[in-house]
């Protein structure tokens, strides 16, 4: 079992954070779990992206009214160490990933206004050492959805690179808008290359792309579902293949999905649903490639807000805001099955995010 490190919502936003990064280790028989290292550096952590080629951690900063952050955080023995970080252009930074390469950090600002800047996405170069070079590429997106209490403006939630480092797709939950964007490689800059919206209030929050077709798979934080989509590089199309309910739980609240991870083989995409409190397995299609719902799980607590495998796929690590707990699933490949109840769990203050950390 890997370590795990863990990104909580700090208290300055009323959720009940402690506003700290907290690194903890699992025992070899998956009975205990303690805390190895915890730094509260870094302000509003909202989402986190490991190199395991650098040994650090880069967190962005969910600050609403000012500036957007990202900080590396070192990850040694000793501990935790927040050292550079950088302006994202924009407010509400709330989501992070790495090309492929582990050279370019990629981010998205849920919010963009004059006083912090107007960029939907920012793209930082790396240094030798790890630290966050400059900004090499960005995007900015404009229009508004039909929600207009959720969907007054542009608000970007998710950026991730395609599986062969060329394209990155940026969701935005503001405009019910999927963008995807060619990206060099060679100088971290990215050009628009087609965009596809979908359904109007669909409120799109997060994805994942298939392994080795394509397709990219995204929750509905709105309208409470699972897209499934594909798209077609050299035609420069995607197209809206279905949209499944997100949950087959009859809840007396609304439902709002929200993290997202598929198998490593990519025969399973799961969903986190925050009112249902379920992870939903969907099953892909092998001609199709449209995910279907096939069972639901217990989240273990409440309010489930990530999920993530780790490298091996055996193992699904679920953050529960609400229930202030983190929790570890077993997931079978035969039966394409999380386990029925955690094997692990921990308390941890209003968990937003959790990252397995695998060694390179």
């Amino acid at each position: 079992m890997p370590e795990l490190l863990v990104a909580t919502l700090s208290a300055a936003s009323g959720s009940g954070g402690t506003g700290q990064i907290s690194l903890f280790k699992t025992d070899g028989a998956l009975t205990g779990v303690a805390e190895h290292a915890t730094t509260k550096t870094v302000p509003h952590p909202s989402f986190a992206a490991w190199s395991a080629r650098r040994s650090k951690l880069y967190v962005t900063s969910e600050i609403a009214n000012g500036q957007g952050r990202v900080t590396a955080v070192s990850v040694s023995t000793a501990g935790l160490t927040a050292e550079s970080h950088a302006a994202t252009g924009g407010n509400a930074a709330v989501h992070i990933s790495l090309d492929r390469r582990e050279n370019f950090l990629f981010v998205a600002n849920y919010q963009t206004q004059p006083e912090a800047g107007p960029l939907s996405i920012a793209i930082f170069s790396l240094e030798a050492d790890g630290s966050v070079g400059r900004l090499t590429g960005h995007a900015e997106h404009d229009g508004h959805g039909p929600d207009r209490a959720r969907q007054q403006g542009p608000h970007c939630h998710f950026v991730s690179i395609s599986p062969d480092n060329r394209l990155l797709a940026a969701i935005d939950l503001g405009t019910d808008s999927l963008h995807f964007y060619r990206f060099d490689a060679a100088n971290g800059t990215i050009a628009l290359a087609f965009h596809l919206k979908l359904p109007p209030g669909s409120g799109p929050r997060h994805a994942v792309f298939h392994p080795s077709r394509p397709l990219i798979y995204v929750t509905g934080e709105l309208a409470s579902s699972l897209m499934s989509v594909s798209f077609d590089v050299h035609a420069q199309t995607a197209e809206l293949l279905a949209s499944e309910p997100a949950t087959a739980r009859d809840t007396e609240v609304r439902n709002y999905p929200s993290g997202i991870s598929i198998s490593p083989e990519g025969h399973c995409v799961l969903a986190a649903n925050r009112g249902a409190d379920t992870i939903a397995t969907f099953w892909t299609d092998p001609e199709t490639g449209i995910a279907r719902l096939k069972s639901e799980t217990d989240c273990g607590g409440a309010f489930p807000r990530a999920i993530r495998f780790d490298a091996t796929g055996r193992y699904l690590a679920v953050a529960n805001q609400k229930s202030d707990t983190v929790c570890v699933f077993g997931w079978d490949f035969a039966s394409g099955q999380l386990s029925p109840r955690p094997i692990l769990s921990w308390p941890v203050p209003a968990p937003l995010d959790v990252a397995f950390l695998q060694p390179e």
